[in-house]
């Protein structure tokens, strides 16, 4: 679907919130309250969701995990930086989603750092995220990244980053999108999972959707990890702002994406309420109900019965 091209973008300012987790590690969140944003801002799925990345920072460098989905967005979060006297940042990309790249701009002489997988599809749908084209889906008035500006040190399977004497390993994962990575810190046992983990539920693309089996035993891996504390890209600020989610929220998705599933075959499968397939993680407070979910949901219970309805199901790794 191509983005709009015949309506005003009024400019805007993000309403940031932000979460100084511990001394080195600092959440900025946009969205959820949206209702002061432009018309053309309230349609975007990202910021129903609510959207946030994160910088690590150490003396006068810092690492930006992830630029967000409007480049008005990282620009602010670029001048808090400079107020802290940070002169030396670099970038980590999760993956090749507009939401999590659109501010590589600032940083195009800088190390961006990401999976071969997501240069690769950047390079390749690079005139579809300039023209918006790419988010039409999701946000039909998508004005499109202002530059797409390519990882210039990527990697396979796991990759070693240091910011001075913080230590951030970058692990490939089989979630979401090809070439997602989630990055933990060894320091104290947190977790950046990004788009791996979301609360209410993760987004499911056809690409790992075709592969469910595969995407059941990353979380699998995942939860085998020792986190203490999970920071994803889309959540409830509260939790992010109050200590971060546990491995529950691991499991919760974990379960969910096996009853995607299990269930494919229930004559009510497309119809059925998301509540229906997380309630009791609703119940222990692990996920929270937050309606733009709904829509995600649709799209997950589709692309399972565009992939394995009438056919045998695949089976589920334990």
């Amino acid at each position: 679907m191509p983005t709009k091209t015949d309506i005003v973008r009024q400019p805007f300012v993000p309403k940031l919130r932000v979460s100084h987790i511990n001394d080195y590690l600092i959440c900025f969140y946009d969205g959820r309250e949206i209702a002061d944003y432009p018309d053309w801002i309230k349609g975007n799925i990202d910021m129903k969701l609510g959207v946030c990345n994160y910088v690590l920072h150490r003396g006068d460098s810092a690492i930006v995990f992830d630029t967000m989905v409007y480049g008005e967005q990282m620009e602010a979060i670029d001048a808090y930086m400079r107020e802290m006297r940070i002169k030396h940042v670099s970038v980590i990309n999760s993956h090749w989603d507009c939401d999590h790249i659109a501010g590589n701009y600032l940083y195009k002489n800088a190390d961006i750092i990401a999976t071969n997988r997501t240069r690769w599809k950047l390079q390749a749908y690079a005139p579809q995220m300039l023209s918006g084209e790419i988010w039409g889906a999701g946000d039909p008035n998508y004005p499109g990244v202002k530059e797409v500006v390519l990882p210039n040190r990527t990697f396979d399977g796991r990759m070693t980053v240091w910011l001075k004497d913080l230590q951030i390993e970058l692990i490939e994962t089989f979630v979401h999108q090809l070439g997602h990575l989630v990055a933990y810190l060894p320091k104290d046992k947190i977790l950046l999972a990004a788009d791996a983990v979301e609360d209410t539920v993760t987004f499911n693309t056809p690409a790992m959707t075709s592969e469910i089996a595969a995407q059941i035993m990353t979380y699998r891996s995942l939860l085998a990890m020792d986190a203490k504390a999970l920071y994803p890209c889309h959540g409830r600020f509260e939790v992010i702002d109050g200590g971060g989610y546990t491995q529950e929220f691991t499991e919760a998705i974990l379960d969910y994406n096996i009853q995607l599933l299990k269930r494919k075959d229930e004559p009510d499968y497309l119809t059925s309420p998301l509540e229906s397939f997380i309630q009791p993680w609703i119940d222990r407070g692990v996920l929270a109900m937050h309606e733009p979910y709904r829509w995600l949901h649709g799209n997950n219970v589709t692309l399972i019965d565009k992939s394995y309805g009438g056919r045998s199901t695949p089976d589920i790794p334990e």
